[in-house]
């Protein structure tokens, strides 16, 4: 018999309350990322549990919008979650989407769709132009899509620089714009105004722009501020598709993601139906899970708008609070307008490892760390880790 077989194996159960102990114990000390450590989906794991579908395969299959499809799904489910978040954000419904598989693969089907609608409009290869403070995802999915990609610099606060777009522009070529709507560091939004401008002076031969919104377009559309409101109106801001993580705002407890564009945008990728499927499969991925469509659902429904509206108000005000309290103890903070996440100089590693704090260093602000304000957060979670950072820094 070998060494390992006569080794001493915890037993299952054991071992697996230990790991629960420790996460739950360590939940409000996560601060550096955007998850809701109260996700509050308990009651959905207990119906799935009482209903014994969590012992069923439930797989959704390519497009969500299909009609006839007889294998175990939850299309119905889905297709209510891509409505209601295409509705909040002004597609007034000439929209497709679907629920992938996280924010990354929400700007994967957005850049790979924007090449579809390009060529279908000029056979010439497209540019990306994405900037340096958006999330690397799209910068590596460039890679990954063979597309040449342009670096465009970013203002001091964050959001891209217009102007640098402006004279990146190579006009003899259709443009493909990435826009982050909450750049990953310092939470910027990038103003779509100035880079339609700026696209329109420059005239490339033909224009797609996607919008990354991880986490603020969990919320954005639901506060009670038409200006807020507007940064995500695809009848007013003029965007082709977006992006949106259900795992960051939108509080689900494992990765999934909206993708949505335009209805036009989908004619130009239908193509090469498969038989065995019975249509075409527009998704980059052909499976999804079924399950996660229902806890999405199950979420929505419960909290409806104004729920949300709730949610993304403690946020922001949590955020304002840490903002302010960090400013009062004498540590550096910013934020940017709209946004959820306060950046400010970086503490020591002792706290940075404390509170899981993301960090990096930027050219205009030197060291720096941020913490991103979400709906479990608390006045007397903020005084605490305010109060650390100070302490830290004298």
């Amino acid at each position: 018999m070998s060494n390992h077989a006569n080794k001493t194996v915890p037993h299952r159960a054991e071992k697996l309350e230990a790991l629960a102990q420790d996460l739950l114990l360590r939940k409000n000390n996560q601060l550096g990322y955007p998850f809701n450590q109260d996700c509050g989906l308990s009651s959905f794991h207990k119906w799935l549990a009482d209903t014994k579908l969590g012992d069923l395969s439930i797989i959704n299959v390519g497009d969500p919008y299909k009609k006839e499809w007889h294998m175990l799904n939850t299309d119905e489910f889905e297709r209510y979650c891509i409505d209601f978040i295409a509705d909040a954000c002004g597609f007034h419904g000439r929209h497709w989407g679907v629920l992938s598989n996280g924010g990354t693969d929400g700007n994967m089907h957005g850049i790979y769709f924007a090449r579809k609608a390009l060529k279908a409009k000029s056979p010439i290869a497209p540019i990306l132009y994405v900037s340096r403070q958006a999330h690397y995802s799209l910068q590596k999915i460039g890679d990954v899509q063979n597309i040449e990609t342009r670096i465009i610099d970013s203002l001091p606060m964050g959001a891209m620089d217009a102007g640098d777009l402006y004279k990146k522009i190579d006009p003899s070529r259709p443009a493909l714009v990435a826009i982050a709507i909450g750049g990953t560091f310092k939470g910027a939004i990038d103003n779509q105004s100035e880079i339609s401008e700026a696209i329109e002076k420059a005239g490339p031969i033909a224009v797609y722009k996607h919008l990354d919104a991880a986490l603020f377009g969990g919320y954005l559309p639901f506060l009670n501020d038409p200006k807020a409101n507007s940064i995500l109106d695809a009848s007013k801001a003029g965007f082709d598709s977006v992006a949106i993580s259900g795992h960051k705002f939108l509080s689900m407890n494992e990765p999934i993601g909206i993708f949505i564009c335009r209805r036009s945008v989908l004619d130009c990728v239908n193509e090469n139906p498969v038989e065995y499927l019975n249509g075409t499969i527009p998704t980059l991925n052909c499976s999804r899970s079924g399950l996660d469509a229902l806890k999405l659902y199950w979420r929505i429904s419960a909290l409806g708008v104004k729920g949300i509206r709730s949610e993304a108000e403690r946020s922001l005000s949590m955020a304002q609070l840490l903002l302010d309290t960090l400013k009062a103890k004498g540590v550096p903070a910013w934020k940017n307008q709209y946004s959820n996440t306060v950046f400010f100089r970086r503490p020591s590693e002792e706290i940075v490892n404390k509170y899981a704090l993301a960090c990096c260093h930027d050219d205009e602000f030197g060291q720096l760390a941020h913490i991103v304000a979400m709906q479990y957060f608390t006045p007397e979670i903020i005084e605490g880790v305010a109060s650390d950072i100070s302490a830290s820094m004298e």
